[in-house]
């Protein structure tokens, strides 16, 4: 009996023992397990985080090439169409014109009192001068220069010639000259007809292959001044005239028009 009562003894110690030793395992891997989901729940927060970024990013960029595509195609679309009474002819050696407040100015053509009428302002004491005799094409002193005012710093240079056998007066005198600066000195553009007041046949940092496409090919061409010309001869005078185009890096900046009898 004692034996017996032993042996229980020993068989309970013994299943208490096993159920402590297994209480223990069960914990360690249960946090084990915690540890392993909470790793994989902020990796899989760290990724979701990553895609979001990334479709982010995606979206924007899609956005931007959508609004550069649509911007290119507007400024393809988009052509120029030169004021009433210009040509469209860059170079129109058959009308070498532009417009000033609407009113078109033609070298060969157009007085320097015409030019005055249509309310274009001269540097300088020009009333006065438009009084001053010119003598005839054949003299020295055939030309007058002048500067017509476009803003308060930029201006259009102008030469006007007298055609006449006679003296005549400077605003009986023909516009036979125009210096037209597209850049400043720094290279950058400003609007020589920022105010709308001012138009030419041609825009404004067209290249040479767009010159060359619109008025085909040149009488000349100055690869040391990076320089274009269309020219004719003068029946009066041994020189030529009509357009000189200047470049830099490929964008027109400059332009001479002139007209010689």
């Amino acid at each position: 009996m004692k034996k017996s009562i032993i042996a229980v003894v020993a068989l309970v110690t013994m299943l208490s023992l096993t159920a402590c030793g297994g209480t223990g395992t069960n914990e360690k891997t249960s946090e084990k397990a915690m540890e392993v989901t909470t790793a994989s729940y902020e990796a899989e927060e760290e990724q979701a985080a990553e895609d979001n970024e990334n479709e982010e990013a995606a979206n924007e960029k899609e956005i931007t090439e959508a609004v550069t595509v649509a911007e290119t195609e507007a400024a393809a679309d988009e052509t120029f169409k030169p004021a009433e009474g210009l040509s469209s002819k860059y170079a129109d050696l058959d009308n070498r014109s532009f417009v000033y407040n609407g009113h078109v100015f033609t070298l060969g053509k157009t007085t320097m009192q015409e030019m005055v009428d249509a309310g274009a302002k001269f540097a300088g004491n020009y009333e006065e001068e438009m009084n001053q005799e010119v003598g005839p094409a054949s003299d020295e002193d055939d030309t007058i220069a002048e500067n017509m005012l476009i803003s308060d710093i930029h201006s259009i240079g102008c030469d006007f010639i007298n055609v006449t056998g006679s003296n005549a007066l400077t605003k009986d005198c023909v516009l036979c000259n125009i210096n037209i600066v597209l850049y400043d000195n720094l290279g950058d553009a400003y609007d020589v007809s920022k105010s709308g007041a001012v138009d030419f046949a041609f825009p404004k940092g067209i290249t040479r292959e767009e010159l060359y496409a619109n008025s085909g090919e040149p009488t000349e061409i100055d690869d040391d001044l990076d320089r274009v010309d269309y020219l004719v001869d003068s029946t009066m005078f041994d020189d030529d005239s009509g357009y000189k185009f200047f470049f830099e890096d490929n964008k027109l900046c400059e332009v001479h028009m002139s007209w010689l009898p």
